[in-house]
This record gives C-alpha cells, structure tokens and sequence, in this order.
C-alpha cells in the first residue's frame, strides 16, 4: 500500500465516516450481510497481487484494499464486494491491505472508482456488501510458495470467489490435513505434507466444497484446474 497523500489524509481526519461496523464475513446459508457505509478513496497497485499474493491484480483493474480490521488477517481476500456510490455501482475483488485505514474507509482502484464516482473528487461516501458466489468463469488455480519443499509447504488459492473457510491437503493413501491461514494468504503446513502431488480440499464460506487432484510440489508455478468452487 503506497501513503495516502497528505491532503487526502487530512481530509479523512476531517471528515466523520458515516456509521459502519467492520465487514461481516458471509455466511454459510448464503445470505446477504447487511451493507456497511463508509468512504472510498483510490490507489494503484505498483506490482504483485498486494498483501493476498496474488501474482498479478485482476485483469478486469478492479479490485480493493480494506482496513487491517476488515481485511481479517487475510480472511477476507479472494473474495468480491459490491461497492455503490455517487456514480453507480462496481464489484471489486480483495487483493490488498490498507493499514493506515480505519473500518469503513476502502481503497478501490482507479478504475473501480471511476465507476463509482468523479475521480477528482479523491473520497466519497459509499455503502460496500460481500458479493455471494461472484460469477467467475474460471477455475481454481494453485501456486506453492517459493522455499516449499517435503518439509514445509506453502499454498496459495486463487479464484475460489467467496471468501475461503479451510483448505486440506492431502497425498495418495493420506489422512486430510488442514493447513493453517498466513495473513499474507497462504495456507502453510509447518511441518510439510509430503512431496506430492496433492488432492486439495478447499471450503469456502458459503459451505461450497471441492477437491482438486494432482497439484504439485512445483514452486512458484502457477497451476490451473478444471475444477471450480460452484
């Protein structure tokens, strides 16, 4: 997350956010949560995917940055919002973390801004919600982080669409063994699991559950499925 500008930063301490609780992660019924009110202001990723890891930002340039509370320790990525402001409406994908942001205040892309509102006006008042089962597309994807090996595995899930509640992994004739979420969005056996190919068991929070066959021990590679979450 770059600074926000000196200007824009002193116009969020002047300016009282309108009532808003911290996000609510979405349910396993698949209902919706009610929305939160808030402000926008807009940035640009410089490189990478932000603090999700993912490797590169959505190809679509709409994704969003959320404070440290709502941004849950990295529950929340992979996941999409419906944002609404002055302009219209515009779902966006959780790839990053804003530290310096307090609960409701979001940080969309340019792109995602200018649909919601006049670029030049720099914040604005918007209403945010989870997006239940975002239409994707595509299928999972897995990368296994750089320094994985037998001993200590790292795996990051890209395009599940709703936020994610679990992911096992496990080898041929294995038991299931749950990984642990990174606040940087990958999900580590601290001991290892074995030098694969792995099925992958993946949940999400809306109570959807796949399983993905034959990812590798492949650091740094970014590995396409057929499989999808719904």
């Amino acid at each position: 997350m770059r600074p926000l500008p000196a200007v824009l930063a002193a116009a969020l301490a002047a300016t009282s956010l309108l009532p808003a609780s911290a996000l609510a992660e979405p349910d396993r019924s698949g209902k919706s949560t009610a929305a939160t009110s808030g402000k926008a202001t807009f940035y640009e990723l410089r490189s990478g995917g932000g603090n999700c890891s993912y490797p590169s930002p959505p190809a679509g340039g709409l994704y969003v940055a959320l404070s440290r509370r709502e941004y849950r320790a990295a529950g929340a990525c992979g996941g999409y919002l419906t944002v609404t402001g002055p302009r219209g409406s515009v779902q966006v994908k959780v790839v990053d973390q804003c530290p310096e942001c307090p609960a409701g205040h979001i940080d969309l892309s340019r792109k995602a801004f200018a649909r919601v509102a006049a670029p030049g006006r720099g914040m604005v008042g918007v209403t945010y919600r989870p997006a239940a089962n975002p239409k994707l597309g595509r299928p999972l994807s897995f990368r296994v982080k750089e320094g994985s090996s037998q001993w200590w595995l790292a795996l990051l899930v890209i395009d599940h669409g709703n936020p994610l509640a679990s992911v096992e992994v496990k080898t041929a004739g294995g038991a299931w063994r749950k990984l642990a979420r990174a606040d940087y969005n990958y999900w580590v056996a601290e001991s290892g699991a074995g030098q694969g190919p792995f099925s992958v068991r993946v949940t999400d929070t809306r109570g959807h559950r796949v399983t993905a066959n034959r990812v590798r021990l492949a650091p740094g590679t970014v590995q396409r499925t057929t499989t999808k979450m719904y």
